[in-house]
């Protein structure tokens, strides 16, 4: 079991492979998470997911049979929000699924169809709704000026899917940098920025 004295600071529990593969819990994966919350060491549930809201996570955590609070799961999301807080900005375009998009909370969302002045250009896992015009849309946004900062959810290239591979957020936004000539901030695991704003949540510091 672990250590209270070398995780008493707080854990970044990861989901996908560490408390359940695919559909199926682990085992011992609710009775290692029981003795964290017996142990109150401050925790967080960390995935790089950026096709489902915090909600939706947490309707699959009742479904396996274990429970959290909202404010305890961290995603890219999560991580852009904090960002653009941190930054001063306060409005994107929003090139994520819609089912996401509620937990950008009080990030003022530009509708994509309007050629308006916006702070970032936001980019996730659209997967089969990417197409020339939305890739165009990002693009236009990305050279108004002043220039729009381009954030990405994550850098995973491709993933496999149940009929092959997929191609992930990468060869989109490294696209979108070649086209408008600039540098995306990633904020999806294994950046930095991802666990600075982890850490920043638990109140802690990197062991």
């Amino acid at each position: 079991m672990l250590d209270k004295e070398v995780v008493g600071r707080g854990i970044l529990i990861d989901l996908d492979g560490v408390i359940y593969q695919s559909d199926r819990l682990i085992a011992g994966a609710v009775d290692a998470l029981d003795w964290i919350r017996q142990q109150q060491i401050p925790h967080l549930f960390v995935t790089n997911t950026t096709s489902r809201s915090r909600e939706a996570l947490l309707d699959k955590f009742e479904s396996l049979g274990f429970s959290a609070q909202i404010e305890e799961v961290m995603t890219p999301v999560v991580a852009a929000t904090q960002w653009l807080d941190q930054h001063e900005l306060h409005s994107a375009a929003l090139f994520v699924p819609s089912g996401t998009k509620q937990d950008f909370g009080d990030i003022e969302s530009i509708p994509l169809d309007q050629e308006v002045a916006v702070d970032a250009v936001i980019i996730g896992d659209l997967g089969e709704a990417w197409d020339f015009r939305s890739l165009n849309r990002a693009f236009r946004f990305l050279m108004q000026d002043p220039a729009p900062r381009l954030i990405a959810l994550g850098m995973t290239r491709y993933w496999r899917g149940r009929d092959g591979l997929q191609l992930d957020v990468a060869p989109f936004v490294k696209a979108l940098e070649h086209a408008a000539s600039c540098e995306a901030v990633v904020v999806g695991k294994p950046a930095p920025a991802f666990f600075e704003s982890s850490l920043a949540r638990l109140g802690c510091s990197a062991a």
